[in-house]
């Protein structure tokens, strides 16, 4: 369910949305890569549900624990450009520092940019090691649109 809403210099602005693991996703059937579907009442649960769907993925599923919080922004032509960035980056953690994001909460977005919060936590073989070795996120079948009362976001990740 959306936050208050209040409407500040004609913009309409939302309050911040956070989610914690686990969030619903589904996997896509594909036949190189494997991919994620999330949905969420407004585009800033859609949007937290994709970085936690990220996650769940490189995880296997295991269990998170925040151990730090991370400051996230990203820029793009549209939402999925917005969304891809940031999962870029959220991957690149990974890959550098074994960080998986336990919670979301987006601040801000529009369709040009986004700004979040991540808590995240450590990658732990025994927990975790059932995980999927993404190597990249895809402009591939992406798509983040208003269906019906909610947002739908699909992102294929390249293993």
């Amino acid at each position: 369910m959306a936050g208050p809403r209040c409407v500040r210099a004609g913009i309409l602005s939302r309050s911040p949305v956070r989610l914690h693991q686990p969030q619903p996703w589904q996997e896509l059937d594909h036949t190189a890569d494997a991919g994620v579907v999330v949905e969420g009442a407004t585009p800033e649960e859609a949007l937290a549900r994709l970085v936690l769907a990220l996650g769940s993925v490189l995880a296997g599923r295991g269990p998170v624990e925040a151990e730090q919080i991370w400051s996230l922004r990203a820029t793009g032509e549209d939402r999925v450009a917005v969304a891809l960035a940031l999962l870029r980056d959220l991957l690149y953690r990974f890959a550098v520092e074994r960080l998986l994001p336990a919670w979301c909460e987006v601040v801000r977005l529009d369709t040009h940019g986004a700004e979040l919060r991540v808590g995240a936590g450590r990658w732990d073989p025994a927990l975790h090691g059932e995980g999927a070795d993404v190597k990249a996120i895809t402009y591939h079948a992406a798509s983040f649109e208003e269906v019906g009362a909610g947002w739908r976001v699909q992102v294929v990740f390249d293993i």
